[in-house]
């Protein structure tokens, strides 16, 4: 199994959402492949296509890549997380959202395959003190500060939106930072947020020359230094 290399290094990751499997196979280049740290089957592509998606795209990479699927697991963790892992994800994702039984049983079904757990906030209320105690007391690999895509669509900003959660998760946490990053705000991204892993979807997707916006988010990446 592919294991996610130790960090100080910022991991690269794409993600693949409301695509079609021939825009994904378009997009999966050997220099996007060579660019990217990993490959995120997002939760539309998830949806349209199931988790067959994933050994496809596991296929197409020739398993020489972490898969992400992004299933933003909200209950039977144990038994969802089996299948995204048995079909190739080397990490999953659940929502914070979910119970405290379930959230446990991400974690150890990840733990027990050596894949990772990502939970995702997207969902998750400031309010809920509980919650968030328990997830810092989980430890999970990633913490997925994650802007909404509909958030976005109105105006909404990342770093205002991150800066919400600053001071309220032990920054043990590795943080994944997703929704609305691209190059113009990477930067400042990589300085305030400091995570340990970047996502980028739609700004390299739906660019007019993909292989060049991520090879600049790449540059961008490797060039931050990171205290």
């Amino acid at each position: 199994m592919i294991k996610i290399m130790n960090q100080r290094k910022v991991l690269f990751q794409i993600a693949l959402d409301i695509l079609t499997k021939q825009e994904v196979r378009a997009l999966l280049t050997p220099e996007i492949l060579n660019t990217v740290d990993i490959v995120e089957i997002g939760t539309p592509l998830i949806i349209r296509y199931g988790l067959s998606i994933v050994e496809q795209i596991k296929d197409w990479t020739k398993g020489n890549k972490v898969l992400f699927a992004d299933t933003k697991i909200a209950d039977a963790g144990r038994w969802e997380t089996n299948e995204a892992i048995s079909a190739g994800a080397n990490m999953v994702s659940v929502l914070a959202g979910a119970s405290f039984d379930t959230l446990e049983e991400v974690r150890d079904t990840t733990q027990f395959n050596q894949a990772k757990m990502v939970i995702d906030i997207i969902d998750l209320s400031l309010s809920d003190e509980s919650k968030i105690k328990f997830i810092n007391t989980l430890k999970p690999d990633y913490l997925c500060i994650h802007l909404a895509t509909d958030v976005i669509k109105k105006g909404g900003s990342f770093l205002e939106f991150s800066s919400q959660f600053s001071n309220v998760f032990s920054r043990q946490l590795p943080l994944m930072a997703a929704g609305g990053i691209h190059s113009q705000n990477l930067m400042e991204i990589l300085t305030h947020i400091q995570p340990a892993i970047v996502v980028a979807g739609s700004s390299i997707t739906k660019a007019s020359d993909p292989e060049l916006e991520a090879q600049n988010m790449r540059r961008i990446i490797d060039e931050t230094i990171l205290y």
